[in-house]
């Protein structure tokens, strides 16, 4: 079975092993491999997730009770009816990517407009989405989804199951069948337990092509209209009073301006913006009127080793990784550390695995123009539009010292260069793209087939999923699954990085998804006062 992969501009085919099925289109989804079904679904319980809640990406507690995940409840608290509010992004922002972004901004602009299936929250709950519910067979292998009653696009049209079915057979080929008026099945060659989660990426976004409309038509709780044209600078969007949250603002308008430093923004009537930058997080606290928020950490910082490159060991960059302590060492970011990674293997189907991608037709550009760069053996490459990753490869390069050298790559030449073993070294940014660690780290080993053939050498992996092996984990090793097999010589973990989200004024009703992105249907106006908190 073959999964393609679309991301900024190339494709490749990736096929993936009997044991290790995979399926979806987009910026690359795998399917949890499981082997148990929990029956009628809802919510996820934490007695559900036993010996598996090692779920959450990543934790701060890797506790089965009691994961906790920092951040989640930002902007929390009851909201004042009404009010036009501004979200200033700094990526471009394109309808013909709808409703599968490309960049940060796309995220949070398509997960208003646009409904999965199935949600799952910061805290890794899962929850009904377009779907009310769903239920599955024992072994896990068909799986039935009911449609919410009444679900309607933004232009009131119903949504039937055949428009679920075409929006998902991309993804799940002759997988899906229409079942009646309101119910979809999902048939699956082998039991995947956690299939719903799958289903949460906007991958699975459920969506309409209509003529004479600009963008794709969705049933999100924020619409748009026929004529609204891409972001020129603005985007503005209404309440959808089709959905069941239907926002109680009167209109969230998404200002794009891409490559705006979001300091030139302080005198605009904007009301909240993304930033990575520390120094734009201080900036902005000291703002009159303003502040900033830290979101859950996102973003995985790895140091990559390619074997063909060092055929006599990593040596020099590991031990240069293990002096450096990211939080002293790292200040253009928000930065701490992070333990250790956990490569899914696929000898017990506990977890997926691929058997690389078909790069073989792929070219670098010329516009990358990698000649330059000179990479070799003794170069550690890092995309250069990261601040973390640039502060990262300075320090280490340092530390590595004799013949090192740093080498800035343009962001999208990263996963060419990793795939064909250019560098000595790579400082990898992995953003969190799934609502499991288990399938974070199998969209690692689609960007390599090498990746993907070391770990799927590897002994089966424990259950539950890998990536969140958290502090607790890490410092009780008695706790650490007696079967877990790490890596180091290819990848080990140098940190963690996160967004911090600029507020004006007192603004509260804000939910985040999985990745930390906002959710801005119950946006508001504080309906009280937040203590210390500054106002216009």
């Amino acid at each position: 079975m073959s999964l393609v992969r679309s991301n900024g501009g190339f494709q490749g085919v990736w096929t993936v092993s009997t044991r290790l099925v995979a399926a979806v289109v987009g910026l690359v989804s795998l399917l949890v491999l499981l082997t148990s079904c929990g029956g009628t679904s809802g919510p996820e319980s934490q007695d559900e997730l036993g010996t598996h809640a090692v779920d959450l990406w990543p934790m701060e507690d890797g506790g089965a009770l009691t994961a906790i995940r920092e951040g989640c409840g930002v902007l929390s608290g009851p909201t004042v009816p009404g009010g036009h509010f501004i979200f200033t992004l700094t990526d471009p922002v394109l309808p013909s990517h709808a409703p599968i972004p490309h960049n940060g901004s796309e995220r949070v602009v398509f997960a208003q407009l646009y409904e999965t299936l199935v949600q799952v929250d910061c805290t890794g709950e899962t929850k009904p989405g377009l779907a009310e519910s769903w239920t599955c067979e024992q072994d896990s292998t068909f799986w039935v989804f009911t449609i919410r009653e009444g679900a309607r696009f933004w232009d009131g049209t119903r949504i039937t199951t055949e428009d679920v079915n075409r929006s998902l057979s991309g993804n799940l080929a002759q997988a899906v069948t229409v079942m009646d008026a309101r119910r979809v099945a999902v048939h699956l060659p082998e039991p995947h337990a956690r299939f719903p989660k799958l289903l949460a990426h906007p991958s699975a976004a459920v969506s309409v092509i209509r003529p004479g409309w600009t963008w794709p038509v969705g049933s999100g709780p924020c619409r748009l209209r026929a004529s609204d044209p891409a972001p020129l600078p603005d985007l503005a969007c209404l309440p959808n009073q089709n959905h069941p949250a239907a926002p109680a603002w009167k209109s969230l308008t998404f200002r794009v301006l891409p490559g705006t430093d979001p300091r030139d923004l302080v005198a605009t009537d904007m009301d909240l913006t993304l930033v990575r930058d520390m120094n734009e997080v201080g900036f902005f606290n000291d703002a009159p009127g303003f502040r900033s928020v830290p979101l859950p950490w996102n973003r995985l910082y790895l140091l990559v080793c390619p074997p063909d490159m060092n055929s006599l060991g990593a040596d020099r960059w590991i031990m240069a990784a293990a002096k450096m302590d990211v939080g002293r060492d790292v200040t253009a970011v928000s930065a701490r550390s992070w333990p250790e990674i956990f490569f899914p293997a696929g000898g017990d189907g506990n977890c997926p695995g691929l058997s690389g991608p078909d790069t073989g037709g792929q070219s670098a550009r010329l516009d990358w123009n990698l000649a330059a760069k000179n990479l070799d053996l003794d170069v550690l490459a890092y995309p250069g539009g990261d601040a973390g990753a640039r502060e990262m490869a300075r320090r280490l390069g340092a530390l590595a010292g004799g013949s090192v050298r740093t080498a800035a790559l343009p962001d999208d030449s990263v996963d060419f260069v990793l795939q064909w073993q250019m560098a000595g070294a790579l400082i990898l940014p992995l953003d969190q793209q799934y609502p499991t660690g288990c399938l974070q780290m199998a969209s690692l080993l689609g960007k390599a087939s090498w990746l993907s053939e070391a770990a799927l050498g590897l002994p089966a992996q424990p259950d539950g999923d890998s990536l969140a092996a958290a502090d607790k984990y890490a410092a009780q090793p008695q706790v650490t699954p007696a079967k877990a097999v790490t890596r180091q010589d290819l990848v080990r973990p140098l940190g963690l990085g996160r967004s911090w989200l600029i507020v004006r004024g007192s603004l509260a009703g804000l939910k985040l998804a999985y990745d930390g992105t906002p959710l801005l249907a119950g946006l508001g106006a504080a309906a009280t006062a937040v203590p210390g908190e500054a106002t216009p």
